[in-house]
C-alpha cells in the first residue's frame, strides 16, 4: 500500500512549517497512480504543526506532565491558536503568561458561565472555530480508507479508541462501539480488499482533519468539474464524514472553502 516516513517533527513555536515527505509505492495491485498523486500533493502542502516547548504567552496547559506527550503538545498548540485567534474567554491572565480558568460547578452555571459557555459555542460555529475544531476536535489521523473514486470514507486516529466510520467498511472497535477488530487489524484488514486502499501516516502522524479538508474539497472540485449535480451528493457525505461540523449551514462546501481560508 502507499505509505510515507513516520519520523517525527519537531516544530518551534515561531510558526515554522513543515512539508510531509511523498508517498512511496509499493506496487501493491489495488492501488493506482491517482492515490499517490493526491495525496503526495496534500503531504506536501506546509501543514501546521504542534509546538514542542511553551508558548511565551502561555503559563500552563493544565495537563498533567504524566499525559501522553501527543496530547499535551496539542492541547498547547490549541492553546495558541486561540490566544492568536484572541479566543482566551476560557483562560486567565497570569503574570507568568495565560492558564486555562478553573471553574466551580457554581460558577460555571452562573449568568457569567452560562454567557461564556455561549460565546464559546458561537464561536464554534464560526468558520474560524470550525477550523479549530478539525484542527483539534481529534487525535492526528493515523489512517485513511479510500473508496474506488478517491473519496476518504473512513478514518483512523493515533489514539487507537477513536475513528469515523459512516459506511461500516472497516470493522473497527472504536471507543465502545460495535466493531470486533482493534484499529490496527482493521488497517491490515483492508489493506488486502480490491475495494478500499489504506493510506498510512503511522503512529508519530501530526496530520489532522483541517489537512486531509484540503484534500476532500479539492477532490470535491474536481469531481463537480465533470459533474456540478455532485455538489448535493458531496454536501450530504461531508458532514457525515465531519461530526465536528456542526454549523447551520446548506451548502457545506462553501462553508467548507471559508474554513480552509479562515
Amino acid at each position: 500500500m502507499l505509505s510515507i516516513s513516520t519520523e517525527k517533527l519537531t516544530i518551534s513555536t515561531d510558526k515554522s512549517k513543515a512539508s510531509y515527505p511523498a508517498f512511496k509505492q509499493t506496487g501493491t495491485a489495488n492501488n493506482n497512480s491517482t492515490h499517490s498523486s493526491s495525496f503526495e500533493s496534500l503531504l506536501n502542502m506546509q501543514i501546521d504543526g504542534s509546538s514542542t516547548v511553551n508558548h511565551p504567552k502561555i503559563a500552563t496547559t493544565g495537563i498533567s506532565e504524566s499525559a501522553p506527550k501527543e496530547y499535551r503538545d496539542r492541547k498547547l498548540a490549541q492553546m495558541e491558536y486561540e490566544i492568536n485567534h484572541g479566543q482566551t474567554e476560557g483562560m486567565e491572565l497570569t503574570p507568568n503568561g495565560y492558564r486555562p480558568k478553573a471553574y466551580s460547578s457554581e460558577s460555571f452555571f452562573s449568568c457569567e458561565g452560562r454567557e461564556m459557555v455561549k460565546k464559546v459555542t458561537d464561536y464554534f460555529q464560526t468558520p474560524a472555530g470550525q477550523k479549530e475544531a478539525l484542527m483539534f476536535a481529534f487525535p492526528p489521523v493515523k489512517a485513511v480508507v479510500l473508496d474506488e473514486n478517491n473519496n476518504v470514507v473512513a478514518k483512523f486516529y493515533v489514539d487507537d479508541m477513536t475513528g469515523i466510520d459512516p459506511q461500516y467498511v472497516t470493522n473497527a472497535s472504536w471507543d465502545g462501539k460495535e466493531g470486533t477488530l482493534s484499529t490496527d487489524d482493521a488497517i491490515s484488514q483492508l489493506e488486502k480488499s480490491s475495494d478500499f486502499s489504506v493510506i498510512k501516516y503511522g503512529n508519530s502522524s501530526k496530520v489532522t482533519d483541517f489537512d486531509l479538508l484540503k484534500y476532500e474539497v479539492a477532490r470535491a472540485k474536481e469531481q463537480m468539474s465533470i459533474n456540478p449535480d455532485f455538489r448535493a451528493t458531496y454536501n450530504q457525505q461531508a458532514k457525515i464524514m465531519h461530526p465536528e461540523m456542526n454549523a447551520p449551514v446548506d451548502d457545506v462546501l462553501a462553508f467548507q472553502e471559508l474554513i480552509l481560508a479562515a
